[in-house]
């Protein structure tokens, strides 16, 4: 890539990089609650710019390095494990519009990226967050063993609830059973749902 393209590359890849992080529900969940601590809000602005430099330093990155990187770095700076599949996404997303970009198709990926839902860029310095801090760690081991307990009877009800004991749900009966499990998170905690 010839010296100014790759100037105008870099340029408009941190825009892309920019937006999908502002959009990144599970990172501003930890951010406001207090996963970072006080300055929760400049490590998620310093993971956006890490991945930013590690997408444009590495020519040929997979998504599961990709997605290493990243859920390495919600669990070390934020204490956060993403069960949503919102990391392989983003990986994805962030390596697609990479290659776009390298090959110039911007119009492509701006209209792809103003169908996001619109929303306010927090992952700037001139941007406060409110944030709850944790009063300290609720869980013990008493916490624990109890949900053990209650997982393995849940576990031992298998196939009695589907038809015709098959074994197999539609994705209906699926999200029906799942909605008649769902369990209020205990207090401090917010759960992410699979779209």
């Amino acid at each position: 890539m010839a010296a100014a393209q790759q100037t105008e590359f870099q340029k408009n890849f941190r825009v892309i990089v920019e937006k999908i992080f502002n959009h990144w529900q599970d990172l501003r969940l930890a951010v406001e609650h207090g996963m970072g601590g006080r300055n929760g809000q400049q490590v998620a602005i310093e993971i956006m710019d890490y991945t930013y430099q590690y997408c444009v330093s590495n020519e040929n990155i997979t998504q599961g390095e990709l997605q290493e990187v990243l859920e390495e770095l919600m669990d070390q700076e934020f204490n956060t494990l993403c069960d949503d599949d919102s990391i392989p996404e983003i990986c994805r997303n962030l390596l697609r519009y990479k290659l776009l970009a390298q090959q110039n198709q911007y119009p492509q990926i701006e209209a792809e990226l103003n169908k996001l839902p619109a929303g306010k860029e927090w992952l700037r310095p001139d941007v406060k967050i409110t944030y709850t801090p944790i009063d300290g760690d609720s869980s013990s081991d008493e916490d624990m063993d109890d949900s053990d307990e209650e997982d393995d009877d849940e576990m031992g009800q298998g196939d009695e609830d589907t038809p015709s004991g098959s074994g197999r749900m539609t994705r209906s009966q699926a999200r029906k059973q799942q909605a008649e499990e769902f369990v209020e998170p205990e207090e401090g905690w917010t759960t992410v749902r699979r779209k």
